[in-house]
């Protein structure tokens, strides 16, 4: 199974049905997009296939930038986001739940980046994901 519930690359997904798929969360969503789009310049998003074992996901881009990427699943979402390495030395000061840092910390280092995963069931996880997005854009 696909870490997203959307995992037919011959169906994208569209908002009714991440809304059906998401339920209340939905607004949580929205509101993250909300954000992001009111926030940074530039942003476009778009509906990615990643392969049989990830599924879809919503990517925000911002210049050609990797932003975040929304992966919906049943009844919650989780954010994914990479953070450079000027990003990840920003985060230990920030004011983060240890866990947090902890899994930046501790995620392994790409070229691009290091990649955390947040799952998103509630509006209290979203002050960490904007947290983080600032931090990402300043850096």
């Amino acid at each position: 199974m696909a870490i997203s519930i959307f995992d037919d690359k011959s169906i994208t997904p569209n908002h009714d049905m991440v809304a059906v798929a998401l339920g209340d969360t939905n607004l949580v969503w929205d509101e993250l997009q909300s954000y992001v789009n009111g926030k940074f310049p530039n942003i476009t998003g778009e509906w990615k296939h990643y392969g049989k074992a990830s599924g879809w996901a919503y990517k925000l881009i911002s210049k050609k930038r990797n932003l975040l990427f929304f992966i919906p699943q049943a009844d919650c979402f989780r954010v994914r986001i990479v953070l450079g390495e000027k990003a990840v030395a920003c985060v230990t000061t920030a004011d983060l739940p240890d866990d947090i840092k902890e899994m930046v910390q501790t995620a392994t280092p790409y070229i691009e980046g290091r990649s955390i995963d947040i799952d998103i069931n509630s509006k209290k996880q979203l002050e960490t994901v904007k947290i983080l997005l600032n931090i990402k854009f300043d850096n």
